[in-house]
Formats: structure tokens, sequence, C-alpha cells
């Protein structure tokens, strides 16, 4: 009988140990998490938006006097048409220009006869100037002969005037490209009679494009010219990214939409860009170099904070942290935690301050 009692003693003591051991292992659990530490790294607030490519000029042609086309070529006899490549200066389209060439002959002619009429005017009031002392003129004829020299004067200006306008008029009927540009539309051909209405070409300059984007004003303090990078990427080259600086930011904010113009400028010598191509650009804003920065998924959003758990000593330690610029899947932090420390990177959702931790490492 005793020894029975005690067989069931025992049995018992087992029982109850091993009721207890769960309790225990409840109370002081072991967390498996895993944890990196924070890097030093370039950051930026990163903007995305969308734009245009531009042209910074677009010119309808139109000749600036009246007359029948007669060419759409350069003057090595190449045709102009859509996509030609034109200089500043450079001829691209002639009118028919005998009735302006026979225009500057008359007056030319004009100014000649202008010319003989001054002189006779001048020999006639220096003769009546000599005979006035010699008292066999009036005073009366005097006068006449000065007026009519004030008058072959003035016919002189006139002359000068008509021979200056008929040449610029001659001038005008060889079309000149006003710029460097390509042709990006030809809208009349040989044969068409033109008036200073007629568009014979719209020409696009190309060299240096412009891209747009408006950026919310809650970013203006943020925009420097020279100095915030855009990481663009035009649709038509998805492949290609290119890096170019903001040039300008336009001094006007739009009142209906909140935005503000952001300009940059593409160098497109090969036209490679064409106007109306739509970009994506990535501005990085404030960017910092070597910022402290850790994977934003290590954060754990409080009431009126924000923390991660730093490992220390086998346990997890809740650090308040203040943030500064997040770029994509990082996170800058300005405060509350050192750049040597041990932080969890999965796991926080089963963590509390001080909790026992194992640290599991990938293989």
């Amino acid at each position: 009988m005793k020894a029975a009692v005690m067989t069931m003693m025992a049995a018992l003591a087992v029982a109850t140990a091993a009721a207890q051991e769960p309790a225990r292992q409840t109370t002081n659990p072991l967390f498996p998490v895993r944890t990196l530490k924070p890097v030093r790294t370039a950051i930026a607030e990163v903007v995305v938006q969308t734009g245009s490519i531009e042209s910074p000029a677009v010119v309808d042609l139109s000749p600036k006097v009246s007359g029948r086309l007669v060419a759409t070529s350069l003057e090595d006899g190449a045709n102009v048409v859509e996509g030609t490549v034109v200089k500043a200066g450079q001829v691209i389209a002639r009118l028919d220009n005998r009735d302006y060439a026979a225009r500057v002959a008359s007056a030319e002619a004009g100014l000649a006869a202008a010319q003989a009429t001054l002189e006779d005017a001048r020999k006639e009031f220096a003769r009546t100037e000599a005979l006035l002392k010699e008292n066999t003129a009036t005073e009366q004829e005097a006068d006449r002969a000065q007026a009519v020299l004030k008058r072959a004067e003035a016919g002189i200006g006139e002359a000068e005037a008509a021979l200056a306008l008929a040449k610029l008029d001659l001038a005008e009927t060889e079309i000149k490209a006003p710029m460097d540009a390509r042709v990006a539309a030809k809208h009349l051909h040989p044969g068409a009679m033109l008036s200073p209405a007629s568009v014979v070409y719209r020409l696009v300059a190309m060299d240096e494009l412009r891209i747009f984007f408006d950026v919310p004003t809650t970013r203006f303090a943020k925009l420097k010219p020279g100095v915030t990078d855009v990481a663009v990427v035009v649709d038509a080259y998805p492949g290609e990214e290119l890096h170019l600086p903001v040039f300008s930011v336009h001094p006007a904010a739009n009142e209906r939409t909140r935005t503000v113009r952001v300009e940059l400028r593409l160098p497109n010598a090969d036209g490679k860009y064409l106007p109306g191509m739509y970009v994506r650009g990535e501005l990085a804003l404030d960017r910092r170099e070597g910022a402290l920065a850790i994977p934003h998924e290590c954060l754990v959003p409080m009431i009126g904070k924000t923390i991660v758990y730093e490992v220390v000593d086998g346990r997890a330690i809740a650090r308040e942290v203040t943030l500064g610029v997040r770029q994509d899947a990082l996170q800058e932090i300005l405060g509350g935690l050192g750049e040597g420390a041990e932080v969890v990177a999965a796991g926080t959702h089963r963590l509390a301050d001080g909790v026992t931790v194992k640290v599991e490492i990938d293989n």
C-alpha cells in the first residue's frame, strides 16, 4: 500500500512538472528574428511626375511680300521637305523676283533724276546768290532759288528711301530660315501664289529641347536649379535613363492645380527626340550624402511616434527614432539609433520591449 502511494505521488509530481513547463515557456518565450545594421548611403526624397518634350521655338514661315513661288529648295538645289535640317539665314524658298528687280531699277533711276535735279538747284541757288550781291537779282528771286534747293534735297531723301524699300522687297523674295531648325511641315509648292498670310513651312528648333514637369507647390522649396537631379525616361526609349539637372523653376504657380512648372533642357543635336514625346521623371529632392538609413520594413508605427527594435544582449529593446527622407524602401534615420546597432528587420509584429529573441541567420 505504501509502495502504491509513493508511486502515485511520483506520478503526480511528474504530471505537475509537465503542466508547469509550458507555463514557464509562455511567460518567457524566445522569439526568432532576423536583423541588419544601418548603412550609410546617398538618399533623397523622390517625386515621380509625367511630362512632355517641347521645342523652344516653333515658327510658321511666311513671305513678307506677295508673288509666285518658284522654288522650294536649298542653294545647292536639294529639295526642302519634312525633316530637312536648315540653318539660320539659309535660303529655303524663292519667289519670282522680276517685278521687284524692275522696281529696284526704277527706284535707282528716280534717285539719279533726283540727284540731277539737286545739282541744278544748287547751281541756280549759287548763281542767284551771286546776282544778289551785284544787285542784279531781287531778294524774292533768291528766296525762290533757296526753296527749290530745299525741295531738291528733300527729293533725294525720298528717292533714297524708295530705293532702299525696293531693294528690301527684292531681298524678301528669298525666304530664309530664321533659326537652326528642322522642317516639320511643308504646306506650299512651286507655282502657288503667295501673300504675307501664306505659310510655306513650319519650322521646329530641335538642337536643344525642353522638358516640363508640373510639381506640387509643397515641394517648391526643395527644387534647386542646377542642383536637383531628375532621372528621365522617354516613352520611346524605355530602356534608357537620362540624368538631367533642373534648368529653371517657373516663378508663378498654377492657381487651379497648385503646381509649379519645372523645366529641363535636353540636348538633341542628333534629332533622337521629338517634340510631343511623353517622359517620366523622378525628381531627387533634398538629397543627402552619407545618410544613415534602414529598410522601411524595420519601422514600427506607434501612436505619436515611430520605433525600431534593437537587439541588445539577446533582448529586443524599443528605440524611438526620428525620421528623415524616405526613398523607395529606404528610410533615413536622423536620431535615436546608432550606426552599429543590430536592428530587427523581420519578426517585429510579435515583439514587445524587453522580450528575449533569437537571431536567425540566413544560410
